[in-house]
Formats: structure tokens, C-alpha cells, sequence
């Protein structure tokens, strides 16, 4: 079995899926012909490594079609890490592009951090990356200026968590999610916490139905959820 996946995704993951949460902001934003996977299986998806490849391969596919948001301190305690920010948030350009600004987005540098973040990224992030850096090119740090940004948690699209607007996140902006985070320990477990979602659902619909994944989970839109 590979333990990877518990590193830091395992209080996402064991989120309890009973209870309703407030999940009414929603209504307030454009979630048409979005969609996300709902998994009756993901542990044998992220701990098989056939099915992993498939998982890998179907979101490298989808890349342009992805949409991810996940505000890590919904999962883990990062007061101290935060400092003045309010929440941690990894996003790629077209959730920003759908649901908030990018000029609004302000490039930092990683030595203007706290202490506490600089370790925390440099202890976490090589688990997540592909290369096994802190941050590969194709990420950067960001602030968000002038408004707050939509964003979510974990299990939003299990009902047991409400949407999140960030007043002052740090952003940790990946331009391509499939290709730079790993597959097994990062881009399929937050598929099946709801923090990876599909703009266009008829065209992941057909290329899932298709892929090895479609006996492990089923696909949900939004405006039907």
C-alpha cells in the first residue's frame, strides 16, 4: 500500500461523509456545466498503480477542461503559518479566470514569507511535485488584492463544508496541476474531495466514460447536485 497519500491529504480524505453543510454560497456563483467526480473507490484508484497512470493520463488529458481550488488549511492547522493571510490557497489560472480576477493577483517573493511558511512549503511541497522541488517552474506565489476569492475547502461537494471567500489569501498558483503535482499523492485525492472540477462536463463526461476510472466513480454537475 502506498502511504504517500497519507501525508497530508488524510484529513481530507477522512472528512466525515455524513451531515449537510451549508453549501448556499454556492448559489451566488456560476457553477453551470461544472462537474466533479463523485468516487465510491478512491484509495484502490490512488494506491493501484495501473489505475493511477489512468487517473494521471485522464487529467493531463482534461488540463485545459480543470479546474482546481483547495484551501489547505481546511484539512490542517496553519494559524501560525499564515501570518497575516487568512487562508493557504493552490489554484490554477482558469479557476481564477472563472470565479475571480487575474489582475487582481499580486506576484510575492518566497524570501518575503514567514519563517513558519517557508518551512512548512519546503516540508510539504516536494511531497507534491512532480520533481520533488518546493516550487518547479510553471507555480508562483501570490497575493490577492481588492476583493475576496471564491474558493473551497474540502468535501464542498459532499455538502459537509461551505465555500470559502478569502479576504486576504497566499496563493500557490499552478499553471498546469496535472503535470506538476503527482498523481497519487496530490491530483487524485483532491478529485475525490471536490477540489478539482471540470468546466466543461459533456466533454469529461465522454473521455471518463472511456477512461479506467468510470468503475470507481461517477460524474455529478452542480446545477443537478
Amino acid at each position: 500500500m502506498k502511504h504517500k497519500i497519507i501525508v497530508i491529504f488524510v484529513l481530507a480524505l477522512m472528512f466525515s461523509l455524513a451531515g449537510c453543510g451549508n453549501t448556499n454560497k454556492l448559489a451566488e456563483y456560476d457553477m453551470t456545466g461544472i462537474s466533479f467526480i463523485s468516487y465510491a473507490d478512491i484509495d484502490t484508484v490512488c494506491e493501484d498503480e495501473e489505475l493511477t497512470t489512468a487517473g494521471k493520463n485522464l487529467l493531463s488529458e482534461q488540463e485545459e477542461n480543470l479546474l482546481l481550488s483547495y484551501v489547505m488549511d481546511s484539512a490542517i492547522e496553519l494559524s501560525a503559518e499564515l501570518g497575516n493571510y487568512d487562508h493557504l490557497v493552490f489554484t490554477n489560472p482558469q479557476w481564477i479566470e472563472r470565479f475571480g480576477d487575474l489582475e487582481k493577483l499580486k506576484p510575492i517573493e518566497y524570501s518575503n514569507l514567514s519563517k513558519d511558511m517557508q518551512i512548512f512549503l519546503e516540508t510539504q511541497m516536494p511531497i507534491l511535485t512532480n520533481d520533488g522541488s518546493v516550487l518547479p517552474e510553471g507555480i508562483g506565489l501570490y497575493e490577492y488584492e481588492d476583493g475576496s476569492l471564491f474558493a473551497f475547502p474540502v468535501n464542498v461537494t459532499l455538502g459537509a463544508a461551505e465555500p470559502i471567500e478569502a479576504k486576504k489569501p497566499l496563493i500557490v498558483l499552478i499553471d498546469n496541476p496535472a503535470e506538476t503535482l503527482k498523481a497519487d499523492s496530490c491530483m487524485l485525492p483532491l478529485t475525490s474531495s471536490g477540489n478539482v472540477l471540470f468546466l466543461d462536463n459533456d466533454n469529461f463526461q465522454q473521455v471518463f466514460e472511456n477512461s479506467e476510472l468510470k468503475d470507481y466513480g461517477d460524474i455529478q454537475k452542480f446545477d443537478e447536485h
